[in-house]
C-alpha cells in the first residue's frame, strides 16, 4: 500500500523537521511527504527543502489548514493519505499499524491509539489523550460529536473513504477535521481501529497560539456552528436516530453555551439548532432550507474534488546524498563541579580525539575549586567555557551545554570519566552508516572500581530498544558513552532537571520510544565507578535514595507502559535486587516490590527464589552477595531476571 503523508505548515519552522522525521523514520516508510506550505513568513519552506528529494514542498495562498490538506491531497500519488499537523509526531510503528488495519477494509479509514505531547519543565511529556471516551458500541458519529475523537496525525484514509466524504473544506476554520470525519460516517465509510501504533498531538506550550485554540473567538465559533449546521443536514438525510439527534442536540447547547456576550446572532442560531429535532415529527429541516444546502454542499464537493490550481512545482533542492557526506560536528558538553582533580584526564581525552572535527563545552556549575583556571589554561580554540551563575545541578548543566552546542551530533562526557583515543571516530563512522531513525549510540566500558581493578562491560541492546528500556538502562552506566544525534533532542526534549538522580536514564527512554540505538562494542569509555553507595564524593547516580526516588518517579510515568509490555515485572525485580545488594537498601522494601513482581506475572518462576531469597537474615544475606554478583556478571540477563524478548543482542 502506497502512503502518502499531507503535513499543511504555516510558520511551524519549530517542529517541522521533527514531524517530517517522524515519518521518514517510519518503520513501513511512506511512499512520499508532501509539505504544503500555507503562507509561511519564517523558515518553514526552507527547512523543509533540506530534506532534498524525501519531501516535496507545494504551496498553498488560500489561507486554513484544510486549504492546504485538500491541495496535498490533490498532489498526492498515494492508495492512502495521512493528514500530519507540523507540530505532531507519529511514532515508529504508526503506518505500518495504520496500514495493516486498512487492509481489512480497503475502502475504510483507519485510526490508531494517540497520546497528548505536552512541555513539562525541560522535557517533551506523554500525557493521555485529551477526549471524552466513547461508550462500548457506541455510534461514531454521535460519540465524535459529545468530545470523542481522533487527531488527524492518527487517521489513515483510503483513497476510497476520502473521496466519499468530500474532500477538506477550505471554508471551514475550526473542527474541519472532525467535520470531514463525520461527513465521511454519514455517508457510510467504515472506521477501523487498531490497537497498535501511536500518534502524538501536541499541546503547544503556553503563550503559543494555534488553530485549535482559537476555537473559542468568534470566528471560531462560528466556524463551529457551521459545522454543525452542515452535520445536521446529513443526520437528517441519514434516516432517524435518537442518539445522533440527542448528541446534535447536545453540541448546539454547548456551543450557545460558549457563546461570549456581544454575540447575541450566533448564539440565537445555536439555540435554533438546539431547539430543532433533526428527524422528529416536524421532519427535520425545512425543505426548502434542505435543498438549498444540499446543493451548495455539492457544488463545494465538486470544486474540492477538481486539481488544485495553485500547487507550485517542486522547487530545486540539495541532493540528500551529498547532505549526508558532508561531515558531521560534533559538541562534546562537560559538565562538572569541584572537579579539578579529575577534569584534566576528561579535557585531556576529548581534546586528543583521533576525530578533529568537534567543540568541547566546560559547563561549570559553580566550582568553588581551581575548575576555571585548568580551563583556562588551555590553549586549544575547540574549548569553551561556561560557567554557571549558581550551583543546579548536573541535568542542569548539560541542557545550557546542548543550548550552546552547534554541532549537529552532541557527546556527553563526565568530568570524571575519559575517553579513548577513536571513540568519535568509531561512532561517528557508525552513523554515517546507519539511517536517521538511530538516534543514539553508545560504545562498551571500561569500569574502574575504587580498588583499582578494571573490568569490562560490552553492550547488547541495538534497534528497537523501547521494550527493554522500560525496565533497564541498556546503555549502562552514566552517560559518557554516548552519542546522539539533535534532532532527537529536539524530538523529546532536554535533561528533566526535576529528578533527584537517573535523569540520563529518563532522557535515553525518552528517545527510544520515537528511535532505535546502536553501539560499538568495544571499551571506548573508560568509567570511574570510584566509592562506595552514598558517599559525599560520589556521582548521584550513586546516592541510594536519590536512586529511588527517581525509580519511584519512573514507575509513576511509565507503570501503564509497562504493563502493556509485559516487563512492570522486571522493573520490580530490578528495585528489589538493588535494595538487597545495597547496604542502605531495606529488605521489607525488597519483599513489597518483590510482591509487585509476582502481582504483575504470576508465573514467573523465578520471583519465587528472589522473594525467598529476601527472607534470609541481613547477614546471610550479605554473605550471599558476592557469589550473586559473580553470577550477575556471568549469565545472561534472561536467565538472571527471566527477561523474554526485548531487543536485538549483539
Amino acid at each position: 500500500m502506497r502512503v502518502s503523508v499531507v503535513i499543511p505548515v504555516r510558520d511551524g519552522e519549530a517542529y517541522l523537521a521533527q514531524a517530517v522525521r517522524s515519518v521518514l523514520n517510519q518503520t513501513a516508510p511512506a511512499s512520499e511527504v508532501i509539505v504544503v506550505d500555507n503562507g509561511s513568513r519564517d523558515r518553514s519552506a526552507e527547512i523543509a527543502t533540506r530534506f532534498g528529494p524525501s519531501v516535496r514542498l507545494l504551496r498553498e495562498a488560500r489561507p486554513g489548514a484544510a486549504a492546504a490538506r485538500a491541495t496535498g491531497a490533490a498532489e498526492a500519488v498515494g492508495d492512502a493519505l495521512l493528514f500530519l499537523d507540523a507540530d505532531d509526531l507519529v511514532g515508529p510503528t504508526a503506518l505500518d499499524a495504520l496500514c495493516a488495519a486498512l487492509v481489512t477494509r480497503g475502502d475504510g479509514v483507519a485510526c490508531c491509539p494517540w497520546r497528548r505531547y505536552e512541555l513539562v519543565g525541560t522535557r517533551w511529556s506523554e500525557a493521555p489523550a485529551s477526549c471524552v471516551p466513547r461508550a462500548p458500541g457506541g455510534d461514531p458519529v454521535a460519540a465524535w460529536l459529545t468530545g470523542w475523537y481522533f487527531p488527524p496525525c492518527a487517521v489513515l484514509w483510503s483513497r476510497a473513504a476520502y473521496a466519499r466524504s468530500g474532500g477538506w473544506d477550505p471554508r471551514i476554520g475550526v473542527n474541519d477535521d472532525g467535520h470531514l470525519m463525520m461527513r465521511a460516517l454519514l455517508r457510510g465509510v467504515p472506521l477501523v481501529e487498531t490497537p497498535d501504533g501511536l500518534a502524538f498531538y501536541r499541546r503547544p506550550p503556553h503563550g503559543v497560539q494555534t488553530l485549535s485554540g482559537r476555537r473559542l473567538t468568534p470566528e471560531g465559533l462560528m466556524s463551529s456552528l457551521a459545522v454543525l449546521e452542515s452535520i445536521e443536514r446529513l443526520v437528517v438525510e441519514a434516516g432517524p436516530s435518537a442518539e445522533r439527534e440527542a448528541a446534535l442536540g447536545g453540541a448546539y447547547r454547548r456551543l450557545a453555551a460558549e457563546c461570549p456576550p456581544g454575540h447575541e446572532a450566533l448564539r440565537a442560531r445555536a439555540e435554533d439548532g438546539a431547539s430543532r429535532r433533526p428527524a422528529g415529527a416536524r421532519g427535520g429541516l425545512p425543505s426548502r432550507r434542505r435543498r438549498l444546502l444540499r446543493a451548495l454542499q455539492d457544488l463545494a464537493d465538486t470544486s474540492r474534488r477538481a486539481p488544485s490550481a495553485r500547487a507550485t512545482p517542486r522547487p530545486p533542492v540539495a541532493d540528500r546524498t551529498a547532505l549526508a557526506c558532508a561531515e558531521p560536528v560534533v559538541s562534546v558538553i562537560v559538565p562538572t563541579y569541584n572537579r579539578a582533580r579529575t577534569l584534566a584526564r576528561a579535557l585531556d581525552g576529548a581534546l586528543a580525539q583521533t576525530y578533529r572535527h568537534l567543540e568541547v563545552i566546560v559547563v561549570d556549575d559553580a566550582s568553588t575549586d581551581a575548575t576555571e583556571a585548568l580551563v583556562r589554561s588551555r590553549t586549544d580554540t575547540r574549548l569553551r567555557y561556561l560557567r554557571q551563575p549558581a550551583n543546579a545541578g548536573v541535568a542542569a548543566a548539560r541542557n545550557r551545554g546542548v543550548r550552546e552546542a552547534r554541532g549537529s551530533l552532541l557527546a556527553f562526557l563526565d568530568s570524571d570519566d575519559a575517553w579513548m583515543p577513536r571513540k568519535l571516530e568509531r561512532q561517528v563512522a557508525l552513523s554515517r552508516r546507519r539511517p536517521d531513525r538511530v538516534g543514539l549510540f553508545y560504545t562498551g566500558l571500561a569500569v574502574e572500581e575504587a580498588n583499582g581493578v578494571s573490568t569490562t562491560w560490552t553492550p547488547r541492546a541495538r534497534g528497537d530498544v523501547w521494550r527493554d528500556m522500560l525496565h533497564t538502562n541498556v546503555v549502562h552506566f552514566g552517560t559518557s558513552s554516548t552519542l546522539v544525534r539533535r534532532e532527537a533532542l529536539e524530538a523529546v526534549g532536554l535533561f528533566d532537571e526535576s529528578l533527584p538522580a537517573n535523569e540520563d536514564y529518563d532522557l535515553w527512554l525518552r528517545i527510544a520510544r520515537f528511535y532505535e540505538f546502536d553501539f560499538v562494542p568495544d571499551p571506548l569509555t573508560a568509567y570511574r565507578n570510584a566509592g562506595g553507595d552514598g558517599g559525599p564524593d560520589e556521582r548521584r547516580s550513586r546516592n541510594f535514595d536519590a536512586n529511588m526516588r527517581a525509580r519511584q518517579t519512573h514507575l509513576d510515568r511509565w507503570g501503564a507502559e509497562m504493563r502493556a509490555a509485559g516487563v512492570k515485572h522486571l522493573f520490580h525485580l530490578d528495585c528489589a535486587r538493588r535494595h538487597l545488594e545495597s547496604p542502605y537498601g531495606s529488605g521489607w522494601a525488597a519483599r513489597l516490590h518483590l510482591l509487585k513482581a509476582v502481582r504483575a506475572a504470576p508465573r514467573e518462576p523465578r520471583l519465587a527464589l528472589w522473594l525467598a531469597f529476601s527472607m534470609l537474615p541481613a547477614g546471610l544475606r550479605r554473605r550471599a552477595l558476592f557469589p550473586l554478583a559473580r553470577a550477575r556478571r556471568i549469565l545472561p540477563d534472561r536467565l538472571w531476571l527471566g527477561r523474554r524478548g526485548g531487543a536485538d543482542v549483539a
